[in-house]
């Protein structure tokens, strides 16, 4: 027997048995082959084989393996701060971990931050950019079909979806709560019907996605406030699980409703897939009914915000993209103005007056709000993260992260 295989018994009520061999290695080659999904062996938490899908030598899931790998469960999965998924499988001494997966593929900025979480030097971005694309890109609920899959070919136990997300991920990264609870007035979206079901939601919906499509808000806080959402037939066997999948569907409706606003595919869906995974999370029907309510309302007001830098001030939308999207590059006025082909006067005064701030002044605070995202999600070190963002020395930096949070960059880490 190889070291990348295992004895399995057979399942229970089989005619004989008998012991069955598990193949790791190929199970690990058909996975790849089929859905160019990299995978890893490992036993007793030692690496047997990496499968990568490319020839890039750096494993992107590095920062996280340690935490998969401390995991009891048999079957489950996991979501790093920047909405890659990764599937953990356990079956003895074992351990398969199949990943990283996305629903769409980065943006430009979102392939630099990864490097940067990695510690990938930046002559290497079209290398790394390139093996982001190779990945094909999978829904999270596809790729969980995936993985319980695997694991009854490995156990002979199977494992529902709708169980596996009962249980939640194995990483936790809470959004707050800002709005009053109103489980009251979304309660009856998720009643768990006696009898004939009711199916009586479509005027309500209709309504409450029209009004995220054009990110109107105070409608849409009209429409909660004076209306009654109507019930929907009973699509799970549990007060709970009825909830998490009316939630479901209300993220994904919404999700799709926004893209249709005008919402950036791939933000959207993340968003969604985020809500969805803090909704799983929870086990308090009232929090649930909260969160969805926060949900809806995000949706609504990220449409009104895009609609007002669409039609009412192209400028400021026109410019905060742009910081956005180059954000940790060397980012001056003079490049910003000529990159938008306006004059620096012009940006700078039209800016300060539009922002009640300078140019200067916001980038520096978007600066030190991405700064954070580092501290907390990866393990750079503060002149790292400095150099990133190109701040002219360590000390300039930790002066205005102090200037904007109170505190230096070390005691922020260490109040996480």
């Amino acid at each position: 027997m190889s070291e990348y295989t295992e004895n399995r018994s057979a399942a229970a009520g089989s005619p004989a048995d008998t012991e069955k061999e598990i193949d790791y290695n190929y199970i690990a080659d058909n996975i790849s082959n089929i859905s160019r999904i990299a995978l890893r062996i490992y036993e007793n938490d030692n690496l047997l084989r990496f499968l990568n899908t490319t020839a890039f030598p750096v494993d992107p899931g590095r920062e996280f393996i340690d935490e998969m790998l401390q995991t009891s469960r048999s079957v489950s999965y996991f979501i790093t701060p920047y909405y890659h998924y990764y599937g953990i499988l356990k079956n003895g001494n074992h351990t398969l971990i199949l990943g990283p997966c996305y629903h769409l593929q980065p943006t430009h900025a979102q392939i630099r931050d990864y490097m940067f979480s990695l510690g990938i030097k930046e002559r290497y971005e079209s290398e790394y950019a390139q093996y982001m694309q190779s990945i094909t890109p999978m829904p999270l609920e596809m790729f969980l079909h995936l993985i319980c899959l695997v694991h009854y070919f490995i156990t002979g136990q199977k494992q529902d979806m709708a169980s596996l997300l009962e249980e939640g991920c194995i990483s936790s990264n809470p959004l707050p709560e800002t709005k009053p609870p109103i489980y009251q007035k979304l309660s009856s979206l998720s009643s768990e019907a006696v009898g004939e079901p009711l199916h009586d939601t479509i005027g309500f919906e209709n309504q409450m996605l029209q009004y995220i499509q054009t990110g109107n808000v105070s409608e849409l806080e009209q429409l909660f406030a004076s209306s009654t959402p109507g019930q929907v037939g009973k699509i799970a066997s549990t007060y709970i699980r009825q909830i998490k999948n009316t939630f479901i569907a209300a993220a994904t409706l919404a999700s799709r409703a926004a893209i249709t606003g005008g919402m950036p595919a791939d933000e959207a869906l993340s968003l969604s897939d985020n809500y969805i995974r803090h909704c799983e999370e929870h086990s308090d029907p009232h929090l649930i009914m909260n969160l969805q309510h926060n949900m809806i309302m995000d949706y609504a007001q990220r449409i009104h915000s895009l609609t007002l830098g669409r039609h009412h001030n192209h400028f400021m939308y026109t410019a905060i993209t742009y910081i956005q999207e180059h954000l940790t590059e060397n980012l001056t006025v003079e490049t910003m103005a000529s990159d938008l082909y306006l004059s620096r006067s012009y940006l700078s005064t039209r800016f300060k007056k539009e922002m009640g701030m300078t140019l200067q002044q916001y980038i520096q605070e978007q600066k030190i709000e991405k700064a954070k995202i580092y501290l907390k999600n990866t393990n750079r070190s503060i002149l790292d993260i400095s150099t990133y963002l190109n701040f002219s020395s360590q000390s300039h930096f930790q002066n205005v992260f102090r200037k904007y949070t109170g505190m230096t960059p070390k005691k922020y880490r260490e109040h996480l």
